[in-house]
Formats: C-alpha cells, sequence, structure tokens
C-alpha cells in the first residue's frame, strides 16, 4: 500500500511538472527573445520585454503575459489558450493560427499590422468597445472568453459559444435562439429576459445568474448547473432538464410545461406559485423544497425524494403519486382530486382541507394523518389505513370503503372509532 501510494505521489508530481514551463526555457527567451517551440505554459512573463521576440509554436498556455510588450513577437500557431494578456502591446504581432481559447483581452493593444483571425478580433472588439456590435447572428465565438462583457440587447440568434466563458456578463435582453451553449459558463451573469427557443445549452453553467422571465422553448438544458439561480418568471415549455442541478434556485411565478426534469436535483427550490404542468419528474430530488400553491396538475411524480417538501395550497389534481413515501409532508388546503395515491405512505401528513375528491387512496397509510375539514367524497378507500387519523369534519359522500381501518381514529362527527 505505501509503495502504491508513493508511485502515485510520484506520478503526481511528474504530471504537475510536465505541465509547468521549463526554467531554461524562460531563461532563453528573457535573454535572447528567440523561443520558438518552447514550452512556458503557466510561466509569469508579466511586464516582460518581449519586442520581436520568436515564440512560433511555443506553449504558453496559462502564461501571465500581462503588460507585457510583444510588439512585433512572431507568436504564429502559439498555444495561447487560457494566457492572461491583459494590457499586452501587440502591435504588428503575427498571430497567425495562434491558439486564444480562454484567453484574457481586455486592453490588449493590436494594430492594423496585427495578424489576428477575424473571430479573435471580434472578441477583442466585445470586450474593450462594448455595445458597438449588436447583431452577432451566427458568429464562431466558441471557446472565447467575454467574462464581464456587455451584450445587452444582442441578437445571438445562432451563433456558436460552445466551451466559452460568459462569467459577471450583462446580457439582459439578448435573443440567443438555437445558439450552441453546450458547456458555456454564465456564471452570476445577469440575463433578464433572455430567450433561448431552441437553444443547446447541455452541461452550461448558470449558477447564480440572473434569468428572472428568460424564455425557453424547446431547449437542451440536460445536465446543466442551474444552482442558486434567480429563475422566477420564466417561461419554459417543451425543454430538457434531465438531470440538471437546480439546487436552491429560485423559480418562484415560473411556468413550466411539458418539459423533462427526469433525474433533476431541486433541493431545496423555491417554486412557490410555480406552474408545472405536465412536468415529468421522475426520480428527481425535491428535498425541501417548496411548492406552496404551485400548480403540478398532471405531472409524473414517481421515485421522485420528497423528504420536507412543503405542498400547502397546493394543485395535484388527477398527479400520480402511487407508492411514494409522502409522511409528515404538508398538504394543508391542496387539490388531490382525482390524484392517484395508491399503497402512498402519508402517515403523519397534514392534508387539513384538502381536497381529495375521487382519489384513489387504495391500501395508503394515512396513520397519524390530519384530514380534517377535508374532503373525500367519492374517494376509493379500499384497504385504507386511518388509524388515529384525524378525519373530524371530513365529508365522506359517495365513499367505497372495504376493509378500511378506522381503528381511533376521529370521525367526522367528532367521535372516537373503536378498533
Amino acid at each position: 500500500m505505501k509503495t502504491m501510494l508513493l508511485a502515485l505521489i510520484g506520478f503526481a508530481m511528474l504530471c504537475t511538472s510536465a505541465m509547468a514551463a521549463k526554467p531554461e526555457h524562460i531563461k532563453q527567451l528573457k535573454e535572447t527573445r528567440q523561443c520558438a517551440g518552447c514550452n512556458l505554459e503557466n510561466a509569469d512573463l508579466r511586464g516582460f520585454y518581449l519586442r520581436g521576440a520568436q515564440l512560433q509554436g511555443a506553449n504558453l498556455r496559462g502564461a501571465n503575459l500581462r503588460d507585457g510588450d510583444l510588439r512585433g513577437a512572431f507568436l504564429n500557431q502559439a498555444n495561447l489558450t487560457n494566457a492572461d494578456l491583459r494590457g499586452a502591446n501587440l502591435e504588428d504581432a503575427d498571430l497567425d493560427k495562434a491558439h486564444l481559447e480562454g484567453a484574457q483581452l481586455k486592453q490588449v493593444r493590436f494594430s492594423d499590422r496585427t495578424v489576428l483571425a477575424e473571430k479573435w478580433r471580434l472578441v477583442h472588439q466585445l470586450i474593450n468597445r462594448p455595445r458597438e456590435v449588436t447583431d452577432l447572428q451566427k458568429v464562431d465565438l466558441a471557446g472565447a472568453n467575454l467574462n464581464g462583457a456587455d451584450l445587452r440587447n444582442a441578437n445571438l440568434t445562432g451563433a456558436n459559444l460552445e466551451r466559452a466563458t460568459l462569467e459577471d456578463a450583462l446580457i439582459t435582453d439578448a435573443i440567443l435562439d438555437s445558439a450552441q451553449l453546450n458547456r458555456t459558463s454564465f456564471f452570476i451573469s445577469d440575463l433578464k429576459n433572455a430567450s433561448f427557443v431552441a437553444a443547446n445549452l447541455q452541461r452550461s453553467n448558470l449558477r447564480a445568474t440572473d434569468l428572472r422571465n428568460a424564455i425557453f422553448q424547446k431547449t437542451n438544458l440536460s445536465q446543466a448547473d442551474l444552482s442558486h439561480a434567480y429563475l422566477s418568471g420564466i417561461r419554459l415549455t417543451e425543454s430538457n432538464l434531465n438531470a440538471a442541478n437546480l439546487m436552491r434556485s429560485t423559480l418562484t411565478h415560473s411556468r413550466i410545461e411539458q418539459s423533462q426534469l427526469r433525474g433533476s436535483n431541486l433541493f431545496m427550490a423555491d417554486l412557490r406559485d410555480a406552474k408545472l404542468i405536465g412536468v415529468e419528474l421522475t426520480g428527481a430530488n425535491l428535498r425541501g423544497a417548496d411548492l406552496s400553491r404551485a400548480d403540478l396538475a398532471h405531472s409524473n411524480f414517481q421515485s421522485i425524494q420528497m423528504q420536507g417538501l412543503k405542498l400547502r395550497g397546493v394543485n395535484l389534481r388527477g398527479v400520480n403519486l402511487s407508492g411514494l413515501n409522502l409522511q409528515g409532508i404538508d398538504f394543508s388546503g391542496a387539490d388531490l382530486s382525482h390524484a392517484v395515491l395508491n399503497r402512498a405512505n402519508l402517515s403523519e401528513a397534514n392534508l387539513k382541507g384538502a381536497n381529495l375528491t375521487h382519489a384513489n387512496l387504495t391500501e395508503a397509510n394515512l396513520t397519524k394523518a390530519d384530514l380534517s375539514d377535508g374532503n373525500l367524497s367519492y374517494a376509493n378507500l379500499t384497504r385504507t389505513n386511518f388509524s388515529q387519523a384525524n378525519l373530524d369534519k371530513v365529508r365522506l359522500n359517495g365513499i367505497q370503503l372495504e376493509f378500511t381501518n378506522f381503528c381511533q381514529a376521529t370521525m367526522p362527527d367528532g367521535r372516537k372509532a373503536g378498533c
């Protein structure tokens, strides 16, 4: 075991060393400015005088070139992925076929003679001259670092922003319909009123974003991170949120229709007054979520985690909750008419004032549940267990009774049932 541990530590050190710049290459660059093909990954080259430097094909991935003098430098085919170029002077430099994915281009100086792909000139323009260009339909910005960009009211229909970073950006009222946004990071960005119709946001990072009143239609948000996001008032229809992370997100007054949320994480999410019509929630985590006064009509809740779920005044008309563990859940004032609750565990549940007309409660467990002031008219109570339940003032017109257990239950007239 010890030998294996030492081997793993050695391998990790070797990998770290392989990713670091070679000291002799840094020295060579500083002394001669001749370092074509050198390994300068993650090197600290801040403020270096590199005018006319030969850096063709060099590995400058993650390097810090901030405020450096790179006028006339030869950087063709160099790897500048995730490099910090802020404040650098690249006038007359040759960046032909250079890799600039993730590179920071804030306050970088280019000249008309700087050899640079149009894609990166556009990124530079968007970062340094905000709102100068708003028509960005079908542009290729894949991998671009647009952190802090002002893209308000921009039309990005059909744009390719795959793996781009737009963190802490202003993107309100923007149109991102049919855009490629898979693995794109929008962390803490303002996206209020943005449109994402038919956009691909698979595995995107929307953590802590402001998406209030945004529009999602036929949008792919599978495996997206929407944790802590503000989603109040969104309209989301026919969309895919399977395995999406919505932990602690705010979805109050949102409208979600005919969408897939299989296996999604809604832990502690705020869904008060939301409408989830025809939503597929199989396998979702709803622990601690607040769905008070939400409309969940005809949604599918099979195999979900519901511990601590708040469902006060919720509309669950016609919903299938069969076999679920609903112990201790607050359903007070909820509409459960026509709901399928056979074999459900509703022990100690709060169903005070709930509407359970025409509900199927076959073999359901309502031990110690509070159903006072509720309506069970025309419900199927075959083999239902109401032992020690509170049925005070409950309406029981037209109910189906067969082998129903009322042992020590408080009946509608206030009397205690025998066993």
